[in-house]
């Protein structure tokens, strides 16, 4: 009775608008039973959709191929590189390919196809618009219209060369192949599923102890020993694959490339004694590494062994003078704030004349800077402090020098009083005082010493490469390396390159959110 009521009350009110009510009337049975049999859709007729067939042919010297583009009512799409073993002529590749597309449509079980094609010369006498003249091409003829009648109906199409350029790059490959048989080469246009992608990666790609973390994570493998599992569990719980590869999470947040041990040891090799090498001893590989964007479980153990094994790390070891007293430190107030500065010399004459070496060292950040002269003057000083130290890092508040004659003269001194910069000399009987420039001097040395063997006059040209691994190797007294100190990131090593770590291998494209902050 409410509802009638205000039905009644809205018709009276909208009255006014012309507005009226009428029932709805009843739906006839067999109006709704021809609505439900028209929307009804046949699933038995989907094999007789329409499939296209987009081929071509190509013959040269090299050979004649054949290109094959299935294309389903679906969408799906096969593609099939066909080789023949005996040469053929163009039009005769061009209808080779058009009965293998048949054969392999009749294989699918397709009941209508229509067959694209660039040749007008195929497409026309297939459908009786060009008369056949050549007796090989009348067979071919006869022999396709006998394979027409395997389907329900076949159609034949000409297309303009440009849409048929799937079909034409595959009887290309198909010509570039050089085999005695006949052979196809089909690829298939399918999306793989992860696991399927996982699968392939785990079988003859990875070993040793990563194998058990990226099964647990592709496919939940856990080992059948409850703390076997849990351990498994823990250390994959700070592991991610990111398109194949196995990264561990590291403290910072940074993602660490795990290696294989054989990777390990090339890393190590290449860290150690390569471009950017200076045979620095195992803490401080492991260090760089770790920096660099790498881990493996045994990287202490394999540096030290590597270290141990080395034949040129025994034969220049430093000897270890354990301090009496705890040692002090002393570092400026900012960075490039004091620096040391101290010669080298003489070496082997290396080309240019070159006998000498100076060698500057930052207190805060350990940077070194190196030059080699043919002659210690103090015009070749102030040239050096100039372009090396004020050019490329600011006047620094004070630099540390002996007694030498190049630095205590009246201009090195005045040229330093004009930039407002304080020196401070060591004392004669204690030299040690400028430890920092000391220090540079023998890692220096220790470098070019381990680098050249029995070639002592290239000096000069290892020299970059000493220092480049020296900015480039951890250090103790800062808990980091004097490059990521200056430029505030670690270097680009060429470890990197012949194995690429996170930052590397994801630079392009790829969300910084997911990745590590290397």
């Amino acid at each position: 009775m409410n509802v009638s009521g205000r039905l009644v009350k809205w018709a009276v009110q909208l009255s006014e608008f012309d507005v009226s009510y009428a029932p709805k009337p009843a739906i006839k049975a067999q109006v709704l039973a021809d609505f439900v049999a028209e929307g009804v859709v046949d699933a038995g007729n989907g094999a007789e959709e329409c499939w296209q067939v987009q081929v071509d042919g190509a013959a040269s010297r090299a050979g004649a191929g054949a290109g094959i583009v299935l294309i389903s009512s679906l969408g799906a799409m096969h593609e099939v590189a066909l080789r023949f073993a005996t040469l053929k002529t163009n039009n005769a590749v061009e209808y080779e390919a058009v009965l293998a597309g048949l054969h392999m449509e009749r294989e699918l079980g397709a009941q209508k196809v229509n067959v694209q094609t660039d040749s007008a010369l195929v497409v026309n006498q297939l459908n009786n618009v060009y008369e056949v003249k050549e007796e090989a091409l009348g067979a071919y003829v006869h022999l396709v219209r006998e394979k027409c009648v395997w389907f329900r109906e076949a159609t034949f199409t000409h297309v303009p060369k440009e849409e048929n350029a799937h079909a034409d790059a595959l009887s290309k490959l198909a010509t570039t192949l050089d085999f005695a048989e006949d052979r196809k080469v089909i690829v298939t246009k399918e999306a793989p599923r992860e696991e399927r992608v996982m699968a392939s990666i785990l079988v003859g790609t990875v070993e040793g102890w990563m194998a058990p973390i990226m099964l647990f994570l592709t496919q939940g493998v856990v080992p059948e020993d409850p703390k076997e599992a849990w351990r498994l569990r823990r250390k994959a719980a700070r592991c991610v694959i990111m398109e194949g590869v196995l990264y561990k999470r590291s403290h910072s947040g940074a993602y660490l490339r795990c290696l294989t041990e054989a990777e390990g040891q090339k890393a190590i090799a290449e860290v150690h004694q390569g471009t950017c090498g200076m045979h620095a001893g195992a803490r401080s590989l492991e260090k760089v590494l770790l920096r660099q964007g790498y881990y493996w479980p045994t990287m202490r153990a394999d540096a030290g062994k590597h270290v141990a094994a080395c034949h040129q790390c025994q034969i220049h070891a430093n000897d270890i003078h354990v301090p009496a007293a705890p040692m002090q430190g002393n570092i400026g107030a900012w960075p490039f704030a004091q620096w040391g500065m101290d010669l080298l010399g003489p070496f082997p004459k290396a080309p240019g004349q070159f006998k000498y070496l100076i060698v500057a060292i930052d207190y805060f950040t350990k940077w070194i800077e190196a030059e080699p002269l043919a002659s210690i003057t103090e015009v070749q000083l102030r040239k050096f402090t100039r372009k090396n130290i004020f050019t490329r890092f600011g006047l620094p508040e004070s630099i540390i020098i002996d007694h030498g004659k190049q630095f205590d003269c009246k201009r090195f001194i005045d040229f330093c009083d004009e930039n407002g910069v304080v020196l401070r000399f060591s004392s004669v009987a204690y030299p040690q005082a400028n430890g920092k420039a000391e220090a540079a001097n023998k890692s220096i040395l220790h470098g070019l010493h381990t680098r050249l063997e029995e070639a002592k006059e290239n000096w000069v040209e290892e020299l970059p490469s000493v220092l480049w691994a020296h900015r480039t190797t951890f250090k103790v007294a800062t808990g980091e390396t004097p490059f990521a100190l200056t430029y505030g990131s670690e270097a680009v090593l060429p470890v990197e390159i012949r194995i690429p770590t996170f930052r590397m291998a994801h630079k392009r494209g790829v969300d910084g959110g997911a990745g590590a902050g290397q």
